[in-house]
């Protein structure tokens, strides 16, 4: 047999030809016709053949040790039992979805797919199917976009990669952010025009603008809600399911990034607070994280677990209340003692001494009324 020529050359054209999938086709066809010939050179022309195929489909099977984490990445929160989940489906179905990546020097930087990829390691695979985009300027925009709507994303991570994106955009801390977005909401709910705020999320970025100038917010607030919807994100919904995440407690923080504890439980178990229960720092904490590990354990739902909240406020509020019914030892002793005093001990008793007790009776009387009032 002669000198079989090079099958990349003789294909380039193809390659590069616009009808991609008809030249594809017969690409493979080619590969199946060379096959049948049985040369040893050919397969390796086949080999490479088929690096160019997949390379006209958009994937490639990239190393996973060239792929690295995004040190960006909005989702800083991936349980043991997520990537469990994900590794037993990749076990099953195999990889339905390619990763995103951006090549960076001789690697990759993930986009998106970190779970499948941590997966895939566990799995002890060698190569993942990957879609290869290039460098955005603005990386954490591009990678919050990507993961903003999704549903699995907690409300914790989502809040922290939102509120950063905010500040590179508005230069506003966390506070300011707060403080500003609380207070344009409650201007607008008393003008009744928070409606006409939420309409605004579909909009273009011109017709956004338009309409907070007719909402006649000051310039920082506008600077503050163009930020949030330029994210297609409700400033109303971001104010009350996102940021009371930033300030829940830090072992509420760590349920939710560790066990996988849900955003509105947290909120119904942040209420058990020393100031709430009046009982030390301590001794709130440990309600709350023995409170929080029944949820978790028994995968209660929020009504269950506001009932579980209840009770433990009830038993220290509510039971020191009705022990204030009950009359003290010590105030049935005084009680009978100042009983005894008869006309006819008092006629006993010297003049400035009277004069004294009569002085520390009045003194008393004045701090029971007083407690009176205040508890009536």
């Amino acid at each position: 047999m002669g000198k079989i020529p090079s099958i990349s050359q003789r294909f380039t054209g193809a390659i590069q030809a616009t009808d991609q999938a008809h030249k594809i086709a017969e690409l493979q066809a080619e590969v199946e016709k060379l096959r049948s010939s049985q040369s040893p050179d050919l397969e390796m022309q086949i080999t490479l053949l088929r690096s160019q195929l997949q390379e006209q489909s958009g994937e490639r099977d990239l190393e996973i040790a060239k792929i690295q984490a995004n040190p960006h990445q909005p989702r800083q929160t991936i349980t043991n039992e997520s990537i469990q989940i994900i590794a037993r489906s990749l076990e099953k179905d195999g990889q339905i979805t390619p990763l995103i990546v951006i090549p960076q020097d001789e690697n990759y930087l993930l986009l998106d797919g970190q779970r499948r990829w941590e997966a895939a390691k566990i799995l002890g695979w060698e190569t993942l199917r990957s879609v290869i985009a290039i460098m955005p300027d603005d990386l954490h925009r591009k990678s919050l976009l990507t993961f903003i709507h999704h549903e699995d994303l907690n409300p914790l991570d989502k809040a922290e990669a939102i509120l950063k994106e905010v500040k590179a955009i508005t230069g506003m801390s966390a506070e300011e952010t707060s403080t500003v977005l609380s207070t344009v909401l409650r201007r607008l709910e008393r003008q009744k025009q928070a409606s006409q705020l939420t309409n605004l999320v579909t909009l273009t970025a011109e017709e956004q603008r338009a309409g907070l100038q007719l909402l006649e917010v000051s310039a920082e607030e506008e600077k503050l809600l163009l930020a949030l919807l330029d994210l297609a994100l409700n400033p109303t919904s971001v104010k009350a399911n996102l940021m009371p995440m930033l300030s829940l407690p830090k072992d509420l923080k760590q349920a939710i990034r560790e066990k996988g504890l849900k955003g509105a439980h947290a909120l119904a178990l942040s209420v058990l607070t020393a100031k709430t229960l009046q009982i030390s720092e301590g001794k709130a904490t440990k309600e709350r994280t023995q409170a929080t590990d029944k949820v978790i354990k028994e995968d209660l739902t929020v009504a269950r677990t506001r009932e579980i909240v209840a009770q433990i406020k009830a038993k220290y509020l509510e039971a020191p209340s009705a022990s204030r019914k009950l009359p003290s030892k010590e105030i049935t002793a005084i009680a009978r003692n100042v009983n005894k005093l008869s006309k006819e001990s008092l006629a006993e008793i010297e003049p400035q001494q009277l004069k004294d007790l009569r002085t520390l009776f009045k003194q008393k009387l004045t701090e029971i009324e007083s407690m009176l009032e205040i508890s009536s």
